[in-house]
């Protein structure tokens, strides 16, 4: 489709790809003006596996022919193919198997917009462990809410990636805890990032980990008041409704997400997005990771927002459903970690049936990294978002607590 226009998306925001640069065929010899939102590469990436085809979608900067290529593991490159000019393009590939392949994609005829993206196909992957152990240092990022490149300014002034963006932390852990997605620009590049970074940890043994935020809950479940309007026209330029781009059931991201969890524990620090409250006293983390999988499996988490949809006739069930991913005290959403100073015995008490001396929260923003309940609490939100990093390293039974900006050393921070 050359000189198409997206509809306006919802909130009464008018926004296209237009405003790029990129919605006409008279702009294929124009300049992208440099501060123009990106959608190339991973900004604009929508991949879906149905059995054994592989659809992959992408945008070019400018109108034009596109070309894509798969690699399997081995490195045996398949045959290039081309694409209809336009701004966006999409390629099915057949693929059997669950392998990791290297999908190759961007415009022909422009070397500088070529991309790849390394793809696990696995319809069904492994849950993540929910404990890990014997860590001697474990890097925190807060809140990124789209923010790519403030994300990797910081990860990369805190050592953990290196210049090109790749894991340069050895064997420490990132624990990245929730709320990735909404409100900034680039959502999608950043669930590309953390889903590429997070193989190339474990090869150097280390770690990333997600756990999932409310805002990923809120996406999936097709509530969308805090998408942006450029993310919602990449979605519209696929044809698809903005939460299709991470259903579960086909997109190789969505597929992804729905296998994190809600709350980790590494070695005796306890993290989950808003805190975990004394609701949660009867669970243990692996009933409560068990929980939240089969609630994501369930056909009702696929018609949470369809008002024609019957509930099914389990009330309690439902209601059990509801607390997990919109209730107050959920792990997802609690604040009152870091907003009160009175629950000092619900927290004690979450600490000792978690087998946890410090719990570590985003959800609610602070301007720096803040410890509260003299220390035994860390709110890793920042405001800016993604702004800082949390840096623990292990001392003896307890961490030293450091604090990473875009720029300049560590900083110490005291209980």
């Amino acid at each position: 489709m050359n000189g198409w226009a997206l509809r306006p998306p919802l909130l009464g925001v008018a926004f296209s790809l237009a405003t790029l640069a990129l919605s006409s065929h008279a702009h294929a010899h124009a300049q992208t003006p440099a501060d123009a939102p990106r959608v190339d590469g991973e900004y604009g990436l929508y991949v879906t596996r149905n059995a054994d085809k592989l659809r992959v979608a992408w945008l070019t900067r400018r109108a034009g022919a596109g070309w894509a290529q798969l690699v399997t593991a081995d490195g045996i490159a398949g045959a290039a193919v081309t694409t209809q000019a336009g701004v966006e393009h999409a390629v099915r590939f057949v693929h059997s198997g669950d392998d990791t392949v290297i999908v190759r994609y961007g415009a022909r005829d422009d070397a500088t917009d070529r991309h790849e993206t390394g793809l696990r196909l696995t319809l069904a992957p492994r849950r993540p462990p929910v404990t890990h152990s014997g860590v001697d240092s474990i890097f925190v990022m807060g809140d990124i809410h789209g923010e790519m490149d403030t994300l990797r300014t910081v990860l990369r002034n805190a050592g953990v990636i290196d210049t090109r963006g790749a894991w340069s932390a050895g064997q420490a852990h990132l624990v990245v805890v929730g709320d990735m997605v909404d409100r900034g620009n680039d959502a999608t590049a950043v669930l590309w990032y953390l889903y590429g970074l997070e193989p190339q940890a474990e090869a150097a043994g280390g770690r990333l980990s997600v756990v999932l935020g409310n805002h990923e809950i809120m996406v999936l479940l097709n509530d969308l008041r805090y998408v942006q309007p450029k993310e919602r026209a990449i979605a519209e330029a696929h044809g698809v409704s903005y939460d299709r781009m991470f259903d579960p059931r086909h997109s190789i991201l969505g597929t992804w997400l729905a296998s994190k969890p809600a709350v980790i524990r590494v070695d005796d620090v306890l993290f989950a997005h808003g805190g975990v409250s004394a609701d949660y006293l009867s669970y243990s983390l692996e009933s409560l990771d068990d929980s939240l999988a089969a609630f994501s499996r369930e056909e009702l988490f696929y018609r949470w927002s369809d008002s024609t949809y019957t509930t099914p006739p389990d009330t309690a069930g439902v209601n059990r459903r509801d607390a997990l991913f919109m209730g107050e005290r959920s792990p997802l959403w609690y604040r009152a970690y870091v907003n009160t100073n009175d629950v000092r015995a619900e927290l004690d008490s979450v600490l000792e049936h978690f087998g946890a001396r410090l719990h570590v929260v985003g959800h609610t923003a602070l301007e720096p990294i803040t410890p509260t309940y003299g220390g035994d609490v860390i709110a890793a939100n920042t405001v800016p978002f993604a702004a800082e990093i949390l840096l623990l390293v292990r001392d003896g039974r307890d961490y030293e607590r450091w604090r990473f900006r875009t720029s300049g050393p560590p900083e110490r921070i005291d209980p």
